[in-house]
């Protein structure tokens, strides 16, 4: 990867093994302006020229290509694990909070656009690149914490009940938790399929 980006619109293409051509792309990701459900993706290869997607898939980013991105949420990773299948190189920023300072930094407005240019500027060594495995474990690891907070939920609700209640909400507890188990059990056996090193640590 190259180091420190100078002038942006001349950062959009780095030289490949073999001479070829990389295409970068940087994407922002932010909620949809009309509801607030749901996310939106802006994205451009030279600072100048700007597209909207509802996906990554989207992105028309190929073999060898990069996208850089601010933020991957959930409920995309379909479209990153797709991009990702056709050989494209994903990276996500470490920190977001590094987005408003170089925003600042370059007076840039604080828009779709402008987080762009600010991601634009900032040096390789802040984004990490993502792979089909980590993005497989964190959706599953979030769905097992959604359970976990909505057990925690129910306990809470449980302790506060009388006995009569209790036993209406009990069979719902005991219900989530078997849930909870199995995901669990799904985790470890995805976990130690893609990480070997996992299996080494559990036995």
């Amino acid at each position: 990867m190259a180091g420190p980006r100078g002038d942006i619109s001349e950062s959009a293409r780095v030289t490949r093994g073999g001479g070829g051509r990389v295409v970068r792309y940087y994407a922002d990701v932010h909620r949809k302006a009309r509801n607030g459900e749901g996310f939106r993706i802006a994205y451009t290869t030279d600072g100048v020229s700007f597209k909207h997607a509802d996906s990554f898939d989207e992105v028309p980013a190929g073999p060898g290509d990069q996208l850089f991105v601010d933020t991957i949420p959930l409920s995309h990773t379909d479209g990153v694990l797709d991009l990702l299948r056709r050989g494209v190189e994903v990276y996500y920023l470490r920190r977001l909070t590094m987005i408003r300072k170089r925003r600042e930094e370059l007076r840039l407005p604080k828009t779709a656009r402008g987080d762009i240019k600010s991601l634009m500027s900032i040096e390789d060594r802040w984004f990490k690149r993502v792979t089909e495995d980590f993005l497989v474990l964190r959706r599953m690891i979030a769905a097992y914490r959604s359970l976990l907070r909505t057990h925690q939920q129910l306990i809470n609700k449980y302790k506060a009940l009388s006995e009569a209640e209790r036993k209406v909400l009990r069979p719902a507890i005991n219900s989530l938790e078997e849930q909870m188990d199995a995901l669990a059990k799904q985790i470890a056996v995805e976990a130690g399929r893609r990480y070997p090193a996992y299996n080494r640590l559990v036995d």
